[in-house]
C-alpha cells in the first residue's frame, strides 16, 4: 500500500513531467488553494500558467513530513521566471527560493493547499 509520502512524491513527479492529464489521480474534483476554491480544471489551469511563467519550473522536496492525512513540505527552487514573479520584476534572472506548503488529503487526494513562497529571498537576490 502506498504511503501519503509516496502519493505526494508521485504528484510532484506528475507536475515535473507536466502530465496535467494525470492530475485527477492526485487532486480532488474540488480543491482549495490558499483559501480560494478551484475545480480540478481551474487548478490545472493555474499550474499550466505557472509553467508558462517559469519554463524551467521543477518541484523538488527538500523537507517532507506527513501524518495520516496531511503533508508539510519545503520545496526548493532554483529557476528562471520570464517576467514578473510574486509581483517582482525578475525578467529572466535566475532566482533561488523556497515554498512552504501544507496539503490536506481526503481519500488519498489533495483537498486543501496552503502555500507560502519566500518572497524576501527573491527580493534580496534582486537587490531590493
Amino acid at each position: 500500500m502506498k504511503t501519503l509520502n509516496d502519493i505526494y512524491l508521485s504528484y510532484l513527479d506528475c507536475l515535473n513531467r507536466q502530465a496535467f492529464n494525470e492530475l485527477g489521480t492526485f487532486v480532488g474534483d474540488h480543491v482549495e488553494h490558499n483559501g480560494r476554491p478551484f475545480d480540478l480544471s481551474a487548478y490545472r489551469d493555474m499550474l499550466v500558467h505557472d509553467f508558462a511563467d517559469i519554463p524551467d519550473l521543477r518541484f523538488e522536496a527538500e523537507i517532507l513530513v506527513s501524518d495520516a492525512n496531511r503533508i508539510a513540505a519545503r520545496l526548493s527552487f532554483d529557476r528562471t521566471p520570464k517576467a514578473t514573479f510574486t509581483d517582482l520584476p525578475v525578467n529572466g534572472r535566475r532566482v533561488q527560493f523556497s515554498e512552504h506548503v501544507f496539503y490536506e488529503f481526503e481519500h488519498t487526494k489533495i483537498r486543501k493547499v496552503r502555500s507560502i513562497i519566500d518572497k524576501a529571498a527573491i527580493e534580496r537576490q534582486l537587490g531590493r
